[in-house]
């Protein structure tokens, strides 16, 4: 039975995460170039239409991490899916700029209250499994950017310049149905008795906890780097001389490989330990995102992406699950969106600056060492998380369904 609902839960957390993540979130990086010659926007534009997304986001995160431990993460999730139908069917009819970023900042808040309370969820249900549900739920951007890279090609060679718009109609319509299934397909756990309402407590139990600050800072540095790549990469792979085909299914193949890269790393770090496989997947990543600067060929593209796909959804669950083991178990949706707060924030300078060094050196290979000096940062602070930091609260058990 246990198994069932874990099967169950996770299926419909991550067709939920390919809606309001991957084609939300992940699916901009793909479509801009098709909408900025659309559109006759600069790199500049573009970035700060990915940066209004994180506006949105972070505007919204904090407080839904308190709602999703007062009032439930469900009715959160389902409200929050149904603003990002919205929010993509919108983008479909824009014509400049400006209707753009308001379509984007709907994306944002839309994510916000469907991130959070989604995890939340299933650390609530699955607190002993919480590496590997947490990438189960996140492994839904991989596959939203896998069905992207695969569409994209096909849309704009059906549709010429509106190939995109088509795109987002359709995604929007798949959040419709995400949102039915949710509200159908999950159910809130049961509440643990935990005073979450005394301000005290949550000064001292989760904003002001030293390996909360911690992990929201290595969190933050990922939100910085990790939508570089995804908003800059596929760009760059044209201008290398490839084919937009080409580009396609190199990011599909980024898009498959970060399918199993958070059920991966989550079940690894359930053994041997969060700190060390953060560490391994900061490295690898780093590494992935030198290779394309030194060698823009077609097969070290595809190395690149492979490796990159492989690691930075891992990245991404791993500290999620660092930051709900810091503190008691009801805080776990705080302390979530709190260290959100972080990521979100580095989300809004990604892209934004990712887009201006490239306008200011000529050359995307510049936001590419942006984002590998953040992963190393990253890393340096890994090593500084205390090894006895996750505890085991006695009174948390994983509940039967």
């Amino acid at each position: 039975m246990l198994k069932k609902k874990m099967f169950l839960f996770g299926i419909v957390s991550m067709f939920i995460t390919i809606c309001t993540s991957g084609f939300a979130r992940m699916t901009y990086g793909i479509l801009m170039p098709f909408m900025m010659d659309s559109l006759v926007l600069t790199y500049k534009q573009a970035g700060m239409l990915g940066t209004s997304t994180a506006v949105g986001y972070m505007g919204m995160v904090l407080f839904v991490g308190v709602m999703a431990a007062r009032w439930g993460s469900k009715r959160l999730i389902v409200i929050g899916t149904y603003l990002v139908a919205a929010g993509l069917m919108y983008l479909y009819s824009v014509d400049d700029f400006f209707s753009a970023l308001f379509g984007m900042v709907i994306l944002g808040i839309g994510t916000a209250f469907t991130y959070t309370p989604i995890i939340n969820l299933l650390v609530g249900w699955f607190p002993d499994r919480r590496g590997l549900m947490i990438g189960f739920a996140i492994s839904g951007m991989g596959l939203g950017t896998l069905i992207s890279s695969m569409l994209v090609p096909l849309f704009t060679s059906w549709f010429d310049e509106d190939g995109w718009r088509y795109l987002w109609l359709i995604f929007g319509i798949m959040s419709i149905v995400a949102g039915i299934i949710g509200q159908r397909g999950l159910k809130d756990p049961p509440v643990l008795k935990k005073d979450i309402n005394a301000k005290g407590s949550l000064l001292k139990e989760v904003y002001l906890q030293k390996d909360v600050l911690l992990i929201g800072i290595i969190y933050g540095l990922l939100g910085f780097a990790y939508l570089i790549p995804q908003s800059f990469l596929f760009s760059y792979i044209l201008e290398s001389g490839l084919s937009r085909h080409a580009a396609g299914q190199i990011m599909g193949l980024g898009g498959l490989m970060s399918i199993v890269s958070g059920p991966f790393w989550g079940a690894v770090s359930d053994k041997m330990g969060r700190k060390m496989a953060l560490a391994i997947t900061l490295v690898i990543a780093g590494i992935s995102i030198l290779i394309p600067v030194f060698m823009p060929a077609a097969f070290w593209f595809y190395v690149s992406q492979f490796l990159w796909g492989l690691t930075y959804v891992g990245m991404l669950s791993l500290s999620q699950a660092l930051s709900t083991e810091q503190i008691h178990q009801a805080y776990a949706p705080v302390a979530l969106g709190y260290v959100t707060v972080f990521f979100a924030g580095g989300q809004i300078l990604g892209p934004g600056l990712g887009g201006m060094m490239i306008d200011r050196f000529g050359s995307i290979p510049a936001a590419l060492w942006l984002c590998f000096g953040l992963l190393a940062s990253a890393l340096l602070l890994c090593t500084q998380i205390n090894k006895g930091a996750a505890r085991k609260w006695p009174e948390v058990k994983e509940h039967s369904l």
